[in-house]
């Protein structure tokens, strides 16, 4: 058998099974085992990840170093994943910022595109002290790094507001937008069960833990954080 065939064959087995929700975002990888991973498999669950921004992979039992291995793969992304133990119902909730910036009229995208957003943020001091502190700012509309497509950079709702404009228009574009993008269309809901493993990615979706009361184990390994670009 020729090298090239041998590749081939590689190739072809190392694929992953990729499932849509059916929804603007989110798939199901099906029959992997994340631990025995190879090259061509992850690069086929990466592809699949660009495309449907969340990815939803069952039945893993991954130990802390199975995950910290699992991550390394992902060299610079801006990503996160959660494993959860067996809390049957828990709820997480992802929503399409691709979807939402294709959804703008033509008049608002118009508004949108040149804005920036300073996104402020909480500082805790040692005794228990909170001060909102300003953080970076970034385009309110961006260009996702990998796929080349145009998204509302949203970040985190509290306590951000747009460059230049007064508190109240601020607040009322933001809180448009924002019921812009939770619109059900838009989302993707998901009921947890134990041995599931999600990946998304945080540049171009925003999530919500819809039982955040509940105890639950998240890892979070610190990868590389890229903004999108204006």
């Amino acid at each position: 058998m020729s090298h090239r065939s041998n590749v081939a064959r590689s190739a072809e087995s190392s694929l992953v099974q990729v499932l849509p929700t059916g929804k603007a975002l989110g798939a199901e990888v099906c029959n992997v085992d994340l631990r025995s991973f190879d090259d061509w498999a992850f690069a086929s669950f990466m592809r699949a990840l660009l495309k449907h921004q969340v990815l939803l992979v069952r039945g893993q039992r991954l130990t802390e170093r199975d995950i910290a291995a699992f991550s390394r793969r992902f060299g610079h992304a801006d990503l996160h994943y959660t494993s959860y133990g067996p809390m049957l119902g828990d709820r997480l909730s992802f929503c399409s910022l691709y979807a939402a910036y294709e959804a703008l009229s033509p008049a608002l995208r118009s508004r949108v595109a040149h804005l920036k957003v300073r996104h402020r943020t909480i500082d805790m001091a040692d005794d228990g002290r909170r001060t909102i502190v300003a953080g970076p700012v970034h385009p309110l509309v961006g260009l996702h790094a990998d796929t080349g497509r145009s998204m509302l950079a949203l970040g985190q709702r509290r306590h951000s507001y747009v460059v230049g404009l007064q508190q109240d228009e601020s607040d009322a574009l933001l809180d448009d937008l924002w019921q812009l993008a939770e619109r059900p269309e838009f989302s993707w809901t998901h009921t947890c069960r134990a041995g599931d493993l999600i990946v998304w990615d945080t540049r171009c979706t925003i999530h919500r833990h819809d039982a955040p009361d509940m105890p639950r184990l998240l890892h979070s390994p610190p990868l590389w954080n890229a903004m999108p670009t204006a």
